[in-house]
């Protein structure tokens, strides 16, 4: 009864399939099994065998004399093994021990006809130092065992929908479902992840013999320079990677063909629809297809050539001359020189601050003006910290960043809404300068053109003649600095900077985020030429208000560590005293209150 009990156990239990029926992984188990030839190359020849017993891979249900010849391997020590022909028929094991055979030839019929045909293929090889041996699989120039392996968490757990289907596919028809599910499963999902493939077509594609062979751009690194491909390397599945483009819709990624060729994806007549596939940009409009892509500034001699030139060319003249003044301002606090009438206009300073409707005259900005200024300074810090990632992709800290917000779709939405505020703060501050010249106009009498013209940040011809005195100051051929009314010409410059980034940051950053309605009416072009107005202004404002306006309103030595102006509006006297004395003496005269003349200091 006991054995028959025992019989019972056993007959029911499910059929367990040897992994390794040939035992070869008695030795190429340890990973330590190898071989030095007489050139002195090594030879590896570990398995893992966790890729057998967790079936991590697409081999992992053959034999290994299914790519090895049995006679050549089924003595030890092996004699010497032929190339793997990737074409050789297969004998998959399913359930019941029932054979199923399989062959990858039609994949070669594939590649004949597409663009990475046997010739093609053979003089990339020996471009390349012939990495694959007479006789090997040209298949091994792409597909890597490793990478090419599905997720291990994929293979955890029997998920339900394995379940279901061992309802009615279980002992009365043996089939594998859990193999067969996931195999589907992955089959309708792309076997490698995008920097994989980039790092497969990288191969060829970005290799300098290889491009300079065949006539090719460097279409690799045009792609990473690409929106595209800066998502990649940020990790994102959802961007579109090289199959996307150049493979159609379900078909296989062996036929991709050349753009001439009138049925591949990327043929301008076929191009807009790749664009506006399902998964991509569905609600484009048909234009979005002549957005670059693969851009090469260097190369491109167009319009997007002569705005990064424009761009530098602005950076060299506007830039560099305010690191040079704001250096020539660090020396002068180096060396301790200060103006000789300083302590005359803290003498002023002090006094009208002591008076109630002299401190309420010196007061420079408002709690309105203040209000802009700091929603101004949260949103462009928040732009900075979301937008500068996704343009320097390839740094370690850019995928930090990217990953202390949660992932790339967080930063993109935080990106958006933040430059969002922005424009609205831009549309706010337009209506109140609007207002407050009305009340200008009003209270001088004067015409629009004159009002306009006499708004407090606004140049005139006095902030030029200033500007050379404080340049006569720097490179000690003047004695005083100028005096200053209530905005420096440096602040003046710095507004109209905020005044004209804003502006144009807005408008290329809408234009790219409602791609969708831009390519309706627009060319796909202009969103290229906007991604690159857009980065070329952001990192000029960056320079300009990280490096010139920080040092002023925070690191130097009167307003350290930050400047009381933007919190209580109220100006240090130091502060005053140094860069505003032109408003001391004219709030003074206002208030009748005479120049404090010689000041004993004994």
């Amino acid at each position: 009864m006991l054995l028959a009990m025992l019989f019972a156990l056993v007959a029911s239990a499910p059929v367990v399939r040897a992994a390794d029926p040939e035992n070869c992984l008695s030795c190429h188990r340890y990973r330590g099994l190898g071989r030095i030839d007489e050139e002195g190359k090594a030879h590896l020849y570990h398995v893992n065998p966790d890729y057998y017993d967790r079936a991590l891979g697409p081999h992992s249900r053959l034999r290994c004399t299914d790519c090895h010849p049995r006679e050549e391997v089924e003595v030890i020590p092996h004699k010497p093994v032929s190339p793997v022909n990737c074409a050789t028929t297969c004998h998959l094991t399913g359930m019941g021990d029932v054979e199923i055979t399989f062959s990858h030839e039609p994949i070669l019929g594939m590649l004949e006809s597409s663009v990475h045909n046997r010739e093609t293929l053979d003089k990339v090889n020996a471009i390349m130092g012939r990495p694959l041996r007479e006789g090997q699989a040209q298949c091994l120039l792409c597909h890597d065992e490793p990478v090419y392996r599905r997720p291990v968490e994929a293979w955890s757990a029997t998920a339900a929908p394995v379940a279901r289907c061992e309802v009615c596919h279980g002992p009365e028809l043996p089939v594998d479902t859990h193999f067969m599910y996931w195999h589907v499963h992955a089959r309708s999902r792309p076997a490698r992840s995008h920097a994989d493939i980039t790092r497969a077509c990288g191969l060829c594609h970005a290799r300098p013999e290889v491009r300079e062979a065949f006539g090719m751009p460097d279409t690799v690194a045009s792609y990473l320079f690409s929106f595209h491909g800066k998502a990649m390397m940020l990790g994102s599945e959802e961007t579109a990677s090289c199959l996307d483009c150049h493979v159609g819709e379900l078909e296989n990624v062996h036929m991709m063909k050349s753009p001439g060729d009138p049925t591949s994806p990327t043929h301008p007549a076929q191009l807009a629809d790749t664009c506006r596939s399902p998964e991509c940009h569905p609600t484009a409009g048909a234009r979005i297809s002549s957005a670059a892509i693969h851009l090469d500034l260097s190369t491109s001699g167009g319009i997007e050539f002569f705005i990064a030139a424009l761009f530098v060319l602005m950076i060299l003249f506007t830039f560099g001359p305010s690191v040079v003044l704001q250096a020539l301002e660090m020396l002068q606090i180096v060396i301790g020189r200060h103006d000789q009438r300083l302590h005359e206009h803290e003498h002023l300073a002090k006094r009208l601050m002591a008076d109630p409707r002299g401190r309420e005259a010196l007061t420079r900005f408002s709690v309105h003006q203040r209000f802009q200024h700091w929603t101004l300074v949260i949103c462009f810090t928040l732009l900075v910290l979301t937008g500068f990632p996704i343009k320097f992709a390839d740094r370690a800290w850019a995928r930090w960043l990217v990953e202390m917000f949660g992932g790339l779709h967080n930063v993109r939405m935080a990106h958006r809404y933040a430059g969002l505020v922005l424009m609205i703060g831009f549309v706010y501050h337009m209506v109140y300068a609007v207002v407050c010249a009305v009340r200008m106009k009003r209270a001088t009498g004067q015409g629009w053109i004159k009002t306009i013209l006499g708004l407090p940040m606004l140049t005139n011809p006095t902030d030029i003649k200033q500007l050379f005195h404080q340049l006569g100051y720097l490179l000690f051929l003047k004695k005083t600095r100028p005096e200053l009314g209530r905005f420096s010409l440096k602040e003046k410059f710095e507004y109209f900077g905020v005044f004209w980034g804003s502006m144009l940051l807005g408008v290329t950053g809408l234009l790219m985020w409602a791609n969708a309605y831009t390519t309706t009416y627009l060319p796909g072009r202009v969103l290229t030429v906007a991604s690159l107005i857009h980065t070329m202004e952001a990192f000029l404002a960056l320079l300009h208000v990280g490096i010139i306006h920080m040092v002023g309103v925070i690191f130097s030595p009167v307003v350290f560590p930050l400047s009381h102006a933007m919190t209580t509006g109220v100006t240090p006297v130091e502060e005053l005293a140094e860069a505003h004395s032109g408003m001391l003496h004219e709030v003074a005269q206002k208030l009748g209150v005479e120049p404090a003349g010689e000041v004993h200091h004994g």
